[in-house]
């Protein structure tokens, strides 16, 4: 009789796990070219070998270890019916590129995968776009604000909706990539794949794209480089008319792009010039949604300024404060032997910067793609002086943002949308005032032209005249994050004695005396528009602005004593160097040096209305 008991339970066991060995290793072998009546579910070793997608096409190389055809097979991602004996019949349901957010959930989201991701990624700005549906339907006068939660997918035949589907809906992510191929500048759509395939590693036939979070940003440029035009911002290239033909394709000047456009060079981002790439900064979260449901893309940015550059002792996490996702990532970059560490918080969510840490007590970024080291300063005294506590850490330290004003948006006779645009421009953005509903708190921020245009959404031949005066004009700016950070900040006179910054537009601003009395006068450089204002202004010059002057609600320009309280030290300024000894002592406690100024300053206009 056999022997019992735990001795004899390990045993068995034992030679279970042997026979087990043996038949997973013969299925190995043979598996290729064997039809099993009852295939083993698709993900296990023994289907991944089963399938006769390898006669054909041979065992993929250079997929990594979670992605390895030994471990998923090649129907977990690509489906179709990887038993069958002909070609014909194996191609039945074949999903090409498996990215793509309408079969995402079958397969990069499929159970034991990334179910919850791809669940995210589906609501994410990126996928949705719900901002830019609101902002352009509010323009063309189809919904009373510009916000709303309508997205790509609920576009319909009227004037904005055509105007998306035509000019602006090609880059949300949702958009279906039809065949598989590399990222470049002409790349749109294809979810998960816009990110997460590269095929700029060494191949052979036999080789699989890689299947990364290493994302570059090249992924990024495609997309980006429209609109607000952050990746050619933010590596310190600007939009130009030229065509092709106006440059030679080795001029170091200039960037040809693949759509036609041309670019100039411009000072670039102070993180680019130090190697960082948009990944280093950007979160997993940030980019594909962290489940909840926004209106617009600056509320579902995740990281702040300040989340790096601290002026106090930064929050941070451990290992076993992360969720389960910053983990997985942690593990993905550097394996199972993770260092110990406390990892900064991101300054509005209060989630981990995974590669943001103390070291000797002091933050450290690291890079994502390469371990890079910087150390991370924290902000200059400057941006601490009383007067200051209202302006964003963007509002001194953008360099330039791309800005264009008279711009034309037509409606052809066939109902093909064309936008016309005038010279570009890469200066210093405007500043104006968000504010918070809810706590009543304000802040100064960068802004730049959404529109400054006139919009003919009725059917007309295009013949390039008088479509200036046609259709209705608009004049909104928008909030902008120009990608252009410069480590320096903005002198004191190029915010509050340039008319730009202020809001009236190019121009020269001079303060005028006669006498004992003192007033500020602008004579702009542009001509006035149908609305009365400079072409390239935001609000009067010293009056309130009212009607509706930005693409969202709680943005606006200076209102009069806004501009009045700015102009009372640009006043001071024109005599008074704020870097000078006796500068500072007026500029860093001003309230008080505006009580015991000296007689011949009473002249200036620092308490009337100028």
């Amino acid at each position: 009789m056999p022997a019992s008991g735990p001795g004899s339970f390990f045993r068995t066991l034992t030679l279970v796990a042997v026979l087990t060995a043996a038949t997973v290793a013969l299925v190995w072998i043979y598996g290729a070219s064997v039809r099993r009546e009852a295939p083993a579910p698709v993900g296990s070793p023994v289907a991944a070998k089963a399938e006769s997608c390898v006669t054909c096409h041979g065992v993929p190389e250079g997929l990594s270890e979670a992605h390895a055809p030994e471990v998923v097979g090649c129907a977990a991602c690509h489906a179709g019916r990887p038993e069958a004996p002909t070609e014909a019949e194996a191609h039945e349901g074949l999903i090409r590129v498996p990215g793509n957010l309408d079969r995402a959930a079958e397969t990069c989201g499929r159970a034991g995968c990334h179910p919850g991701v791809t669940a995210r990624v589906a609501q994410s700005l990126m996928a949705t776009a719900r901002g830019l549906v609101a902002v352009d339907r509010f323009v063309f006068g189809e919904q009373p604000t510009p916000d709303g939660l309508a997205t790509m997918a609920d576009l319909g035949d009227g004037p904005a909706d055509t105007h998306l589907r035509q000019l602006c809906a090609s880059c949300h992510l949702a958009r279906e990539k039809t065949e598989p191929g590399p990222v470049t500048e002409l790349s749109r759509g294809g979810g998960c794949v816009a990110c997460h395939v590269r095929y700029d590693l060494p191949r052979t036939p036999e080789t699989h794209p890689a299947l990364t979070i290493d994302v570059s940003d090249d992924h990024c440029f495609g997309c980006h480089s429209r609109s607000g035009r952050i990746s050619t911002n933010y590596e310190g290239r600007h939009e130009t008319l030229l065509t092709h033909a106006d440059v030679p394709a080795d001029d170091p000047e200039h960037r040809r792009l693949a759509d036609g456009r041309v670019f100039e060079r411009r000072t670039e981002d102070a993180h680019h010039a130090l190697g960082l790439a948009c990944i280093d900064c950007h979160t997993a979260r940030e980019t594909m949604g962290d489940g909840r449901v926004y209106r617009h893309e600056g509320e579902q940015v995740e990281i702040t300024c300040e989340s790096c550059h601290a002026a106090e002792t930064p929050e941070t996490l451990g290992w076993d404060e992360l969720d389960e996702e910053s983990r997985t990532i942690l593990r993905l970059r550097y394996g199972r032997d993770l260092p110990e560490r406390r990892f900064l918080k991101a300054g509005k969510t209060g989630r981990a910067l995974v590669n943001v840490f103390l070291e000797d007590d002091r933050p450290v970024l690291e890079t994502k793609r390469e371990r890079r080291r910087f150390g991370l300063s924290p902000p200059s005294e400057a941006c601490a002086r009383r007067g200051h506590e209202r302006l964003s850490c963007q509002s001194c330290h953008t360099a330039w943002a791309p800005q264009c004003v008279g711009c034309h948006t037509q409606r052809d006779e066939d109902g093909t949308w064309r936008e016309f645009a005038s010279d570009f421009f890469a200066d210093p953005p405007t500043l104006g005032v968000r504010e918070d509903a809810v706590t009543g708190a304000s802040r100064i921020e960068p802004f730049a032209p959404g529109m400054i245009m006139t919009l003919n959404t009725h059917r007309r031949p295009v013949d390039g005249e008088g479509l200036m005066e046609e259709g209705t004009f608009h004049r909104l700016f928008a909030p902008a994050a120009p990608h252009t950070v410069a480590a320096e900040g903005r002198t004191c006179d190029s915010c509050h004695r340039d008319p730009l910054a202020l809001g009236f537009g190019r121009g020269r601003l001079t303060l005028e005396t006669s006498g004992a009395a003192a007033s500020w006068r602008f004579d702009p450089a542009f001509a006035p528009l149908r609305d009365g204002l400079p072409a390239d202004a935001w609000t009067p010059f010293l009056q309130t602005r009212t009607g509706p002057a930005a693409t969202r609600l709680d943005a606006r320009p200076f209102t009069r004593p806004e501009q009045q309280r700015i102009l009372r030290v640009g006043a001071c300024l024109t005599c008074h160097d704020p870097g000078s000894a006796r500068g500072r002592r007026i500029f860093d406690d001003f309230p008080e040096a505006l009580l015991r100024r000296r007689d011949v300053c009473r002249a200036t206009p620092v308490d009337a209305a100028p």
